[in-house]
C-alpha cells in the first residue's frame, strides 16, 4: 500500500463523519423551522374589528365563502363603507358590467396582494381591513407585508369566527409559508421571474376560483 492510499483510507472516515454531521445539522434546522412556522400559524391572531378606528374598505380574500359572509357583516355594522372581493375588480362592477367581465383571475395570495395594492393606489385608500380564515392568517399577513412594504396604507387582518386551525390546515400552510414569501419577494422585485416560478410550480397556487360578486 502506498502512502497516498494510506492517507485516503484515513480521510474517508473523517469525510463521512463530516457528511453525517452536516446532514444532521440541516435536518435539525429544518425541523426547527417547521416547528417555528407551525407555531406562528397556530397562534396567529388578527385584529378585532373594534380595534380599527375607521377603515375605508373591507376586503374578503378568495377561498372559504365564510370570508365574504363575515366581511359583508362588518360592512353592515358600519366598520367600513365599502366591500370588495379580490376575485372581482370593484371599479368594473361599479360601471354596471357583469361579474364574468370583471374577474381579476387571481391565482394565489400573492396575486391578491398585488391586485389590492393596485386598487389601493388607484382609489387612495388609507386604511383597509382584510378578512381571511384563521389558518390562513399568518401566511397572508406575511405576504401582504412584503407586497405593501413602503406603502403608507394601514392593512389590518381580521380572522373569520370559528375553530382553531386543524392539523391538516397547519401542515398545508407550513409547506406553503416560505415558498409564498419567496414568491412575494419575486413578484415585488422581478415580476417576470415570479411568473416563471408560478408556471413551474415553485410558488404555490391556491387555485382560487370565482364564486360570486
Amino acid at each position: 500500500m502506498t502512502q497516498v492510499d494510506s492517507m485516503m483510507q484515513r480521510r474517508r472516515p473523517v469525510v463521512w463523519m463530516r457528511f453525517v454531521a452536516g446532514s444532521s445539522a440541516i435536518g435539525v434546522l429544518a425541523l426547527l423551522s417547521w416547528w417555528g412556522i407551525s407555531r406562528v400559524i397556530t397562534h396567529a391572531e388578527g385584529s378585532l374589528p373594534s380595534q380599527v378606528a375607521a377603515a375605508d374598505l373591507i376586503v374578503a380574500l378568495a377561498g372559504n365563502p365564510d370570508r365574504r359572509t363575515y366581511a359583508l357583516s362588518l360592512v353592515k355594522q358600519g366598520i367600513a363603507p365599502e366591500f370588495m372581493s379580490t376575485l372581482f375588480d370593484p371599479s368594473c362592477l361599479r360601471e354596471g358590467r357583469s361579474g364574468p367581465a370583471c374577474v381579476m383571475r387571481v391565482r394565489n395570495t400573492i396575486d391578491e396582494a398585488l391586485v389590492l395594492r393596485r386598487i389601493v393606489d388607484r382609489e387612495r385608500y388609507t386604511t383597509v381591513i382584510v378578512v381571511t380564515s384563521r389558518y390562513h392568517l399568518a401566511r397572508a399577513r406575511a405576504v401582504f407585508r412584503v407586497i405593501f412594504a413602503g406603502r403608507a396604507t394601514a392593512i389590518h387582518f381580521v380572522a373569520t369566527p370559528g375553530n382553531s386551525p386543524t392539523n391538516v390546515q397547519i401542515r398545508r400552510e407550513a409547506r406553503s409559508y416560505l415558498p409564498s414569501l419567496a414568491g412575494a419577494l419575486l413578484a415585488r422585485s422581478v415580476p417576470s421571474l415570479y411568473e416563471w416560478a408560478l408556471r413551474n410550480q415553485l410558488v404555490c397556487s391556491d387555485m382560487v376560483k370565482p364564486s360570486g360578486t
